[in-house]
Formats: C-alpha cells, sequence, structure tokens
C-alpha cells in the first residue's frame, strides 16, 4: 500500500538521505535499523508528510497509488492518522501531560471519524482494552505522568490505531523500556498487524526486537540503504560490511564475559562531512581506495536480497570471469 522510489531528501549542507526505496504491503512488517544519524527518523517523518522545514524533498511516494511526494499540506492531513499512523519516540513528549489520556485518544475519533464525544470515548475505552492497557476504564481519565512507561507506550499505540490506518510506522518504540515490556510491546505490534492485516515500519536500534517483529529488514547508514533482505537470512549472514559491524557489536549469553565485544570505530558523521563514494567509508575496516569517492551499486545476495558493496562488486566480477 505504500511504495517509496528514489527518495533523497537535501538539506543546504548536502544530501540527507540519497536514493531510499521501500515498499509494504498490507499485512508486511518491514524493519529499519542503523545508528543513530543514518536516516531512520527522517525516513518516517517523510512517509507522514512531517519533513522539517528547509529540506528539499525528490523522488516518489505513493500511498495506495496516489503520489504524496508533492503533496500539501492538506492533503497530508487527509491522510495521517486513516490511513498512515506512527508511535512516535517518547511517550512523556509525545502525549500531552496537561490531557488526560483518554481524551487524547478520542480526539482524531471525533476529529477524522465524525464519532460523538460518547462514541470516541467507547472507542478509546476499545482500544486500551486491544492493546493490553489493565484497567482501561480508570486509566482513561489519567494524565500521562500516572502511568508507567509500558503503559505510555501502549496508549501511543493506541492513538495509532485509532482510525484503523493501513501502515503503522513505529519509530523506536521499545526506546527505554525494560526488556520484558518491551518484548511484550514488540509481539503486541506482531498481533496487530496481523489481525488487521495492517503494514508495519518498525524502526529500532534493537536487533533482537527487530528480528522478533519484521520480515524483511532495511539496513541504513549515512541517509544510504547499504543492505536488505529477509530478516532472519540478514540477521544470520550479513553481506554488508556495516550490517556484520552491527551484529558483532551485540553482547551474548555465549561469551560469558570472557571477551570484549568488537565495535565500529567513530560514529555517523554529520551529512557535510559524509564520503562521497560509500557512505560507511572511513570507519569500515575493509575499505579499498574507491570506497570514498564512488558510491557503490546494489549486488543481489539472495532472491529479494542485495546490499551495496564495493568488495561484493569486485567478488562478483570475479566469479563471473
Amino acid at each position: 500500500m505504500i511504495e517509496v522510489e528514489g527518495l533523497s531528501i537535501t538539506s543546504a549542507s548536502g544530501p540527507i538521505l540519497r536514493d531510499v526505496g521501500l515498499h509494504v504491503a498490507p499485512g508486511e512488517r518491514l524493519g529499519v535499523v542503523g545508528e543513530s544519524g543514518s536516516g531512520k527518523t527522517l525516513l518516517a517523518m517523510s512517509l507522514m508528510g512531517m519533513v522539517p522545514d528547509g529540506l528539499h524533498v525528490t523522488g516518489s511516494i505513493r500511498v495506495d497509488g496516489a503520489e504524496m511526494a508533492g503533496a500539501g499540506e492538506a492533503a497530508w492531513r487527509r491522510l495521517r492518522a486513516r490511513r498512515v499512523a506512527m508511535i512516535f519516540q517518547e511517550p512523556m513528549s509525545a502525549l500531552n501531560p496537561l490531557r488526560r489520556v483518554g481524551d487524547t485518544v478520542a480526539e482524531p475519533l471525533i476529529r477524522h471519524l465524525g464519532l460523538s464525544p460518547r462514541a470516541a470515548r467507547d472507542k478509546a475505552l476499545a482500544l486500551f482494552d486491544e492493546t493490553g492497557i489493565l484497567d482501561p476504564e480508570r486509566r482513561l481519565s489519567q494524565y500521562p505522568h500516572q502511568l508507567s512507561g509500558g503503559q505510555r507506550q501502549r496508549v501511543l499505540i493506541a492513538l495509532a490505531l485509532a482510525c484503523d490506518p493501513e501502515l503503522l510506522i513505529a519509530d523506536e518504540p521499545t526506546t527505554a523500556l525494560d526488556a520484558n515490556v518491551a518484548l511484550r510491546i514488540t509481539r503486541l505490534l506482531v498481533r496487530l498487524a496481523r489481525e488487521r492485516q495492517m503494514g508495519l515500519l518498525f524502526i529500532s536500534h534493537d536487533l533482537a526486537a527487530v528480528s522478533r517483529t519484521t520480515e524483511r529488514l532495511m539496513v541504513m547508514y549515512g541517509g544510504d540503504v547499504v543492505e536488505t533482505g529477509a530478516t532472519a537470512e540478514l540477521l544470520r549472514a550479513p553481506a554488508h560490511p556495516y550490517t556484520a559491524g552491527l551484529l558483532s557489536a551485540r553482547p551474548s549469553l555465549a561469551t560469558h564475559g570472557k571477551r570484549r565485544l568488537p565495535t565500529i570505530p567513530g560514529s555517523v558523521p554529520p551529512p557535510q562531512d559524509l564520503p562521497r563514494g560509500c557512505r560507511f567509508s572511513g570507519r569500515c575496516d575493509q575499505e579499498i581506495a574507491r570506497c570514498a569517492e564512488q558510491r557503490p551499486n546494489p549486488v543481489t545476495t539472495a532472491p529479494d536480497s542485495w546490499a551495496a558493496c564495493h568488495l561484493l562488486q569486485a567478488r562478483s566480477k570475479g566469479a563471473g570471469s
């Protein structure tokens, strides 16, 4: 139901996203991973028509066949909540501290669906129950600070689901939650996507959360998509050095604390300092001469999977000669 092709976002300092493409069908669950500064949240904001002022957007964003890349705010406002909805990163920032959470969830039902206040309240109560909020009748009248982190996250999920969207974008929905609560939240999102046949775009730093939530995975670095494929296969056998670095840095019970975890040196540079070629150049331990200046082309690594790396290109050419 959503297709993105050649999406690029540029600031006065240079490109922030470069030629990003993705598609999410009804019921499909796509994960997006990468360090802070990789462009994940900006990608999510672009799919909501919420790109910050001063940035230039090119490419295509189609929702149910309708082109939205050049659409105005009025067109996006008709789409948000009803077709595409988003769970934002931090519940305490996303929820109004001066409003009862039940009123917050009821508002889009009144505004977008034309429900009466009473009907909207009843729907909000049903959403609280569906998302596993205990004692939902009492929670409706509470304020965000009266809820736990997991309860606030479930309120955001209920808010996003209120108008039955076809695509749900979850931007770091397990941030700052303990492991047990994060597990329950990811299971909830998978169940809702299946039961509602709703597309899910799941953005996270947490590779464990991504592995249990998504079917396909997209790895971003410095505004580029560097690898994509089936989640289980990509996590089992990553093709791009950046993906391999992310996976090797994960703690494992098998190490029993006997070795230091490997790390990727440095951090993602700001857009104006990114290399022209492979964005990972300068941090990659397998870098070759052309990496900094020439952008690598995607190389097929498995059915419906690819990675963009000069080393893979060289191996592919060698195998074919």
